[in-house]
Parts: structure tokens; C-alpha cells; sequence
């Protein structure tokens, strides 16, 4: 017969917390720093007490249309789903050319931006170019934006911006809203109608 004796280790006093939280605060200035910093609190203290890596789950997109899916607007019916076909970046590829669709991977409070020009001149209508957009989670709208040429040859441009706790699995993108007519204007090297997004934090 034995008896196993369990050690439980006592709580750091306050000088040895100070030090952990001083170490802790030097681990953030820099990466290399941060290596030097985690192989002293493995050799000083067993239990770790900070993580210098904690932010892994990264998040974030920035799409625009091409011009020639910018004249292929005048197709949209009210509430379709507005495409960017182009990106400038896409995070882990969660931004869909295809859908128009961003599908959230990491659960977190997001910052959503869009700007819509709308362009007068290039439909063959005639029409002024009014546009009412809907930022869209799912199937609820969390922003709205419209913007509107007032007069022939004309274009105009406005912009939504909209911060948002969001959860793995949902769906953000952009949808023609209360009004719309013309064509949407969007030029490599000029105005372009865009969509983005990105994680603040978790």
C-alpha cells in the first residue's frame, strides 16, 4: 500500500506577480522580443501567465466591382444580391466573386464598409442613376445607404459604415434595397463601388 501526495503550488506572491506582469508587458513591443520573454517564463515560472499570440483567428476582405459588372447592374431586381468580382485581399478566401457573399470564419465585433457610386450617363435608359442599398446579416439588415445622380451625365457616390458583432457561419453582403435605377459606376482607376470588412476583435 502507498499513498500518492498531491503538490499543490502556491499562488505567486505579489513581487513575483509583479514581475510576470512587467515580462508580460515587454513581450507586446516586439516578436523577437516575445521569444526571448516566453523561453524566461517557461525556466521562471512553470504555469503560463500571459500569451503573446492570442489573437490567431484573423479576419479580413476588400472587394470592388470591374466596370464591366458595374454596367451589368441595370439587370438587378430589388432585393438581389449585389457581386464584387474583383478583390484587393480575402482572408482565407471568405469573401465569395462568385455570391457576392462574405461567410464569417472567426467569431467576432467586425467594421463593414461599402461605398456605391451610381453613374447616369452609361444606361442606355436614359435613367438617372438613384441607388438604396441594404448591408445584410443574414437575412437582417444592420445598414443602409442611398445615393443618387441628380442630373444627366452625372455620377455620385456615398458611402455606409457599420461596426457589428458577428458570428462563425454568417453571411454579410449587400443588397439593392428600397430604390434603385441606372447602372452603378466602378472604374480600376478612377471611382470605384467597393465592399469590405475586418475583425477588430474577438
Amino acid at each position: 500500500m502507498y499513498s500518492k501526495v498531491f503538490y499543490k503550488r502556491p499562488k505567486p506572491k505579489p513581487k513575483t506577480e509583479s514581475m510576470m506582469i512587467f515580462l508580460c508587458i515587454i513581450a507586446s513591443f516586439s516578436s523577437m522580443t516575445a521569444a526571448v520573454v516566453s523561453v524566461l517564463m517557461v525556466m521562471l515560472f512553470p504555469t503560463p501567465y500571459c500569451n503573446t499570440n492570442a489573437n490567431t483567428c484573423n479576419a479580413a476582405f476588400s472587394a470592388y466591382m470591374s466596370a464591366t459588372q458595374a454596367l451589368a447592374t441595370k439587370l438587378l431586381a430589388e432585393n438581389d444580391t449585389i457581386v464584387f468580382d474583383q478583390t484587393v485581399s480575402n482572408w482565407d478566401d471568405a469573401y465569395s466573386t462568385t455570391t457576392g457573399k462574405y461567410t464569417v470564419k472567426c467569431t467576432g465585433m467586425y467594421t463593414f464598409t461599402w461605398t456605391i457610386c451610381g453613374d447616369a450617363k452609361k444606361y442606355a435608359g436614359g435613367q438617372l442613376g438613384e441607388w438604396g442599398t441594404y448591408l445584410m446579416q443574414g437575412t437582417i439588415i444592420i445598414g443602409a445607404v442611398h445615393t443618387d445622380t441628380e442630373e444627366w451625365s452625372d455620377h455620385d457616390c456615398s458611402t455606409g459604415c457599420v461596426t457589428r458583432y458577428v458570428f462563425s457561419g454568417d453571411e454579410i453582403y449587400l443588397k439593392t434595397g428600397f430604390y434603385h435605377q441606372g447602372v452603378l459606376l466602378s472604374m480600376k482607376d478612377q471611382s470605384r463601388t467597393t465592399f469590405s470588412g475586418w475583425k477588430i476583435f474577438e
